[in-house]
């Protein structure tokens, strides 16, 4: 009878041990929901963004950038839409040309090609006045984007070597 009391409290722990580990019981009761739950979150919410919300995003940044151009250059209306129009080109063009299979030495010299002639067809729009402030706000945000690089590179003596000797390359040039 000891051995057959034994067994059944052996199968009873068992039982209840796999039981809970299958339905997760104590996280159940903790947090309120199961595990099917959980992973329902998980797959709903994936890491990567969809198309739709790459161009809501792509459309915000124009609009912000409009925006601002708007205040600084103070634009009327129809040259908004037109530079508008020409910067959702450019990134639409420069986006095509980074997803090629090319080196990405043609890459950049493509994506160089794009931005100059995207600022010369926005400078078509634009008066004498606005076209000044227009150069300033470029060489400012060029300015902008050298101080990131040198503060990126300041803490790495050989990053900043290397951009030195290529710095002193182009002058030379």
């Amino acid at each position: 009878m000891n051995i057959f009391k034994m067994a059944i409290f052996g199968l009873l722990l068992t039982s209840a041990t796999a039981f809970s580990q299958y339905n997760d019981y104590y996280n159940y009761n903790r947090l309120g929901r199961s595990n099917r739950d959980i992973s329902r979150d998980y797959s709903s919410s994936s890491s990567q963004p969809s198309a739709e919300q790459i161009e809501k995003a792509k459309a915000k940044k124009i609009d912000e950038i409009i925006a601002n151009l708007k205040t600084e250059l103070t634009l009327d209306e129809l040259q908004a839409i037109a530079i508008k129009n020409e910067i959702a080109s450019s990134i639409k063009n420069i986006d095509i040309v980074s997803k090629k299979e090319t080196s990405e030495e043609e890459k950049s010299k493509e994506i160089k090609a794009l931005t100059d002639r995207t600022e010369i067809t926005i400078n078509s729009y634009l008066n004498v006045a606005q076209k000044e402030k227009y150069k300033a706000l470029i060489s400012e945000s060029k300015r902008g984007k050298k101080d990131k690089k040198d503060k990126k590179t300041r803490g790495n003596p050989k990053a900043s070597g290397e951009q030195s000797e290529a710095k002193e390359k182009t002058v030379e040039e």
